[in-house]
């Protein structure tokens, strides 16, 4: 994608820094920095998980995800769904029959290119996570390729960016509140945490870079006479177009600014920046209709409206909330200010209004405050970039410099260090408490009996961390399986774990019939559950390595 390079804010820089690098080209040695840096992020966001399965306690199996299993059992439920031939997503951890919809399409197309590629889910997953990452990162540097001139600058940010981390790896332990951004809230807000998790989280991180850089340039004063930006609306439409199939939340706050910025323009100087509102119109296009789709879709649909009231990520309190990003606030605070103090029709201007519209959006009342969270170390980063080259690095020379930059990029790196590290410890450690992230080998035949015996759309009643991959592994439904894709979780959950301790057969059949169950398991996580009295009036189909399957 070829981006406009007549976007460059005057920086000043420190005297020691390296060459000045012409225009926003990135050096070949540069890009080799990148991908040596990047792809040793990813090796370690992907380490974790290769240990994970080939070090899992004997008796068990791995699962294939180390970070919050229940998305990532949702994941490869859709994934499924892409491999039986299913490109509209449809909610296999709930008993209800309902249409699909064109809402997280990237799942199903990876589930597709599986089949096509004869690769495993699993193996499919994390190849595509990794190069999610490596696209990510080298978008991430594309952004201070066009912003700084420095290399030493640009690798700055990159890093900053990358990490983002803030003080939740101090203030967890101290205040015992779990819920910092950086620690455990909110990991489509920082990249390497975000790599961590999924595809699109990443992805989406990397398109919005991209997007904003794009944006940075047709808001400047000369962008009119610049004729690179003539044509900026095409990619920036693009853009728009694949984050509203990967993550449409992102878009909110980035449009919003934009918009701002316009109107702000067109107050101060009764001019119109074209390029501006040309990317404006583009990103509406595409944007619009999909919001409108997918409203009408939640609107009409009962099981797709009661999955949008079911999926709330509330913000957390507003100091716990700034203390995940709390370094890069602190180091960027003068730049803030001085974007704040001179409101000129820059590229300061814009990301500070991208800025001010997440932090608007994210306390905002609505069921998804959370999730236009997205990327935020990206605006975050630029004004800390930019307060340490023009204020702090000039204050200090050498080796105290080069301390202070790196006691800043460590103090980043902890929290996502932490949340990298402590899972993986935790399946050694306690392997019956990860049940989810891994279940009892004896499950795996059952499940592959289930998928061989049951009929598309039965449903199978499981504790819920086996129900949790019932969908994935089989195609089946489930009673319960996730607390935000299945329907009613608030009373099925307690519902499912009443059924397992129920001391007697007197009233089996309700939960059985009402949930049109065809298949139930008794196996060791059913167990911790209760005996399980009430499968005494079923049918025993499936008995091996201590899991037990019943047919109705």
């Amino acid at each position: 994608m070829n981006l406009p390079t007549h976007i460059q804010p005057k920086v000043r820089v420190p005297q020691d820094a390296q060459p000045i690098v012409e225009g926003a080209h990135v050096m070949p040695a540069e890009w080799r920095w990148v991908m040596m840096v990047g792809g040793l992020l990813v090796l370690l966001a992907s380490v974790t998980v290769i240990i994970a399965a080939l070090t899992v306690e004997p008796g068990y199996r791995f699962n294939g995800v180390l970070y919050n299993y229940l998305d990532g059992a949702s994941y490869f439920s859709k994934m499924r769904l892409g491999a039986d031939g299913e490109l509209m997503v449809s909610f296999l951890h709930t008993p209800e029959l309902h249409e699909g919809a064109f809402i997280q399409t990237l799942y199903p197309l990876l589930g597709y290119l599986s089949r096509i590629t004869a690769l495993p889910d699993v193996v499919l997953f994390h190849i595509m996570r990794a190069f999610a990452g490596l696209f990510m990162y080298a978008a991430l540097y594309q952004f201070g390729a066009m912003i700084w001139w420095r290399v030493s600058t640009r690798r700055i940010f990159f890093l900053f960016t990358a990490f983002g981390g803030g003080l939740g790896w101090l203030l967890a332990p101290l205040t015992g509140i779990s819920d910092f951004p950086d620690f455990a809230l909110l990991p489509e807000a920082y990249p390497f945490y975000s790599s961590l998790m999924n595809v699109h989280f990443p992805m989406t991180i990397g398109c919005l870079a991209l997007l904003s850089v794009l944006l940075l340039g047709t808001v400047r004063p000369e962008s009119r006479r610049d004729p690179s930006l003539r044509r900026a609306w095409i990619p920036a439409g693009g853009l728009a177009a694949i984050i509203c199939l990967l993550y449409p939340q992102g878009l909110v706050p980035l449009v919003a600014a934009l918009a701002l910025s316009i109107g702000l323009t067109y107050l101060r100087d009764r001019r119109l920046p074209l390029p501006a509102v040309r990317c404006l119109l583009a990103i509406l296009v595409v944007a619009v209709p999909y919001a409108g789709y997918v409203a009408l879709a939640v609107s009409q649909d009962a099981i797709l409206r009661e999955w949008n009231s079911q999926n709330v990520t509330a913000a957390p309190p507003l100091f716990v909330f700034l203390a995940g990003f709390a370094i890069l606030l602190l180091i960027g605070l003068p730049a803030m200010y001085r974007a704040l103090r001179r409101m000129e029709a820059d590229g300061d201007r814009l990301m500070l209004l991208w800025l001010v519209m997440i932090v608007a959006a994210v306390y905002f009342p609505s069921n998804i405050q959370r999730r236009f969270a997205v990327g935020m170390v990206v605006p975050l980063g630029y004004f800390a970039v930019r307060a340490y080259a023009d204020v702090w690095m000039p204050r200090f020379r050498g080796q105290t410099r080069k301390l202070l930059t790196g006691v800043a990029i460590t103090g980043m790196a902890l929290s996502p260090m932490l949340l990298m590290l402590v899972p993986a410890l935790g399946l050694r450690a306690m392997p019956e408490e990860s049940a989810g992230i891994i279940l009892e080998s004896g499950y795996e035949d059952a499940f592959a009996w289930m998928a061989a015996n049951g009929d598309r759309n039965d449903v199978v009643l499981a504790a819920p961390p086996v129900s949790a991959w019932i969908p994935a592994e089989t195609g089946l439904r489930v009673v319960y399986g996730h607390p935000y894709e299945t329907m009613d979780a608030a009373n099925r959950l307690p519902a499912v774990r009443a059924w397992y301790a129920a001391p007697d057969s007197v009233d089996c059949e309700t939960l059985l019939t009402n949930n049109r169950v065809r298949f139930v398991v008794m196996g060791p996580q059913e167990r911790l559950l209760g005996e399980a009295a009430c499968t005494d009036s079923l049918r025993l189909e499936y008995n091996a390595q201590g899991v037990m399957v019943y047919g109705r």
